[in-house]
């Protein structure tokens, strides 16, 4: 018959003239089996480790007495919980055939190497990216590639000038392969580059092409959605209505370099869109007729016909001076014309105003003829927008004064030569 254990048991080992002992207490936790064993280190420190099974702690006690009998400072036994864990880590690594130390070392190493407990994403992520066969390919190779194709695909002009700003800027801030490009790391580009709304839309768009090539190229995984996380932040038809005062528009034309000047006197005096300027020609402005002729672009194609602008006698006498017999009134890039405007901006002490050389034509036009359906004719808009969104923004006196601006240009603006101009300088742009 099997003798019941009595609590407090005393378990001893002696060998020459060396005893050691451990005690085992029964401590039942809100009525269940629990169990101590208590002893002392060869420090002299009390150590206590509790389980619930008495068989296990049973023997733990005989490891921890045979330990300090072979003269351990402690136990090196593994306690019940930790030998459990132990068993089941063994379990668990059979079938990888890999040795418990290097399977701790490396997951140890792979922490450290993805800055936490990522091991399981980076092994899917790489198990993706070898079934689908992905190609690792640095973020400046694939803007070069991107922009081939782009131009191969006979995009226009100002389209490709707009790519190439966009991306080779974006290739430069982030060197490294264009897989390892997190939506953080877009948002954080984004927000250094400290533009409009629009403009900020504009770079995230250019950017979202370049990485759906590097996905048809299968640079990235069909399902790579990192942008989906980046936000735009234009709000479209919302945006309010800016303009400036004519003060400002002096201010403006104070400051500007004097190949810009052609520029802000059209748009702010003839109405035409920031594209239309920058594909008219010297031989649209007809000053024997006092009329610009503005080509559609794009609207042509539609069969609808060009449009005439009116040439001002204020806009007149400021575009005589620089008027040149052929070639384009702004005959630089797109990305160096939006530097300029910035630079002036600065100097002026003024804050660029989305798409407000138009939008200020418009509402002083309106205020000082009176004649919606024919400003909607000279800027190319539709009368009901132009009665709902510009009329009465100023006065007949604002307008009069507006109209009134003759400024000529600065003399001591040297201009660059065309060559230097014209390099591709990668600024951004915003609504002027």
């Amino acid at each position: 018959m099997k003798t019941k254990t009595k609590f407090p048991e005393t378990i001893e080992l002696t060998e020459g003239s060396i005893t050691v002992s451990a005690t085992i207490y029964e401590t039942p936790t809100k009525g269940r089996a629990s169990f101590t064993l208590v002893y002392y280190a060869a420090d002299g420190q009390r150590k206590r480790e509790t389980a619930a099974d008495y068989g296990a702690l049973r023997t733990r006690a005989d490891e921890v007495l045979a330990d300090l009998k072979s003269g351990r400072q402690e136990s090196v036994a593994l306690p019940v919980s930790q030998r459990e864990a132990f068993c089941r880590m063994l379990e668990i690594l059979t079938p990888t055939g890999q040795h418990f130390e290097l399977a701790a070392s490396r997951y140890a190493e792979a922490f450290r190497i993805l800055g936490g407990d990522l091991v399981v994403e980076a092994a899917r992520d790489y198990v993706k990216r070898q079934a689908q066969k992905i190609e690792p390919k640095a973020v400046a190779v694939v803007v070069t590639e991107f922009l081939d194709t782009r131009r191969k695909q006979n995009r226009s002009e100002r389209h490709l000038t707009t790519l190439e700003s966009h991306c080779n800027r974006f290739a430069k801030a982030f060197v490294m392969n264009i897989g390892d490009v997190r939506a953080s790391d877009v948002e954080n580009f984004l927000q250094k580059l400290r533009v409009a709304p629009r403009t900020h839309d504009n770079f995230l768009r250019s950017i979202k092409n370049l990485f759906e090539f590097a996905k048809s190229k299968k640079y990235l995984p069909k399902d790579w959605d990192e942008l989906e996380a980046v936000p735009l932040l234009h709000n479209g038809g919302d945006e309010a209505i800016e303009i400036y005062t004519a003060n400002e528009l002096e201010l403006l034309l104070k400051h500007a370099n004097k190949q810009l000047v052609p520029f802000l006197a059209i748009g702010a005096f003839a109405g035409l869109r920031s594209s239309e300027v920058e594909r008219l020609e010297w031989s649209d402005v007809k000053f024997d007729s006092d009329c610009i002729i503005v080509q559609k672009g794009k609207v042509k194609k539609r069969g609808k016909s060009r449009r005439m602008a009116p040439l001002l006698p204020n806009l007149k006498a400021i575009l005589q001076p620089l008027a040149k017999s052929t070639g384009k009134v702004w005959p630089h890039s797109h990305p160096y014309l939006y530097e300029l405007l910035r630079e002036g901006a600065d100097a002026a002490g003024l804050k660029l105003k989305s798409n407000a050389l138009r939008h200020s034509f418009i509402s002083y036009r309106v205020a000082a003829i009176k004649n919606v359906p024919q400003v909607a004719l000279e800027s190319g808009n539709s009368p009901e927008i132009i009665f709902s969104n510009y009329r009465e923004l100023v006065t007949e006196a604002d307008a009069k004064k507006w109209f009134g601006i003759v400024t000529n240009p600065p003399d001591n603006v040297v201009q660059m030569p065309s060559g230097e101009a014209k390099q591709d300088v990668e600024k951004t742009a915003v609504g002027f």
